[in-house]
């Protein structure tokens, strides 16, 4: 190969390395970087996958939008009440437990969803009677996520699928003092993954809890 050809390649090269690290920054915009510091959080392992047949196939509310393809946030919230213990006897009846086809069929009922499938907080506030809390990625920390799970609040947040993929739901279940541990909602079996799948990067934290 001539010279005037390997030039043209390495500057070829150059430039796609340089808007992959561009790319890569500005999918992180936004985002902020935690470490877990000290154990906290539940030993017991509650996992539901939005892809689940019970309920791949169920509408968010009256959007075109299914469980299996946007049901993370909802998968997540179904995990948080049950670990905190939250169990609407709207929801569960007879029952000691919800699961995610039950609880979007409730909230669906409750007209929860907007008609993109997005759940709107203040009606799910009401509709379950508990409080939602939204903290946008500035002044989340490591040890600030700690605090809610040694609380026994279980922070949702969002993150990016591999750290820069689309937008994305899990809920941290515990930190062992060197990793947090995730109920990923797309995860391929019934297990926790850590955070650091994500890149360790979150974009805001949603947590709910009753008085």
């Amino acid at each position: 190969m001539k010279k005037k050809h390997l030039y043209a390649l390495a500057i070829l090269l150059i430039i796609l390395a340089a808007g992959a690290l561009f790319f890569g920054m500005s999918r992180q915009r936004g985002s902020v970087l935690v470490r877990a510091s000290h154990a906290a959080g539940s030993s017991d392992i509650i996992c539901y996958l939005q892809s689940d047949p019970a309920w791949a196939g169920d509408f968010l509310g009256t959007s075109s939008y299914t469980m299996k393809s946007s049901g993370c946030l909802t998968t997540c919230l179904t995990a948080a009440l049950q670990y905190e213990g939250i169990m609407p006897e709207s929801i569960t009846g007879a029952a000691d437990s919800i699961d995610p086809g039950a609880l979007n069929s409730f909230l669906s009922k409750e007209q929860v969803y907007d008609s993109e499938g997005n759940i709107q907080w203040e009606p799910l506030e009401n509709a379950l009677n508990i409080t939602a809390v939204r903290q946008d990625a500035e002044g989340i920390t490591g040890k600030s996520l700690e605090k809610l799970l040694a609380k026994h609040i279980y922070p949702i947040v969002r993150v990016r699928v591999n750290g820069s993929g689309s937008f994305h739901y899990v809920l941290i279940v515990y930190s062992d003092g060197k990793e947090f541990w995730c109920m990923d909602p797309m995860n391929r079996s019934d297990s926790l993954v850590p955070l650091s799948n994500f890149g360790n990067r979150i974009y805001t934290v949603r947590y709910i809890f009753r008085e």
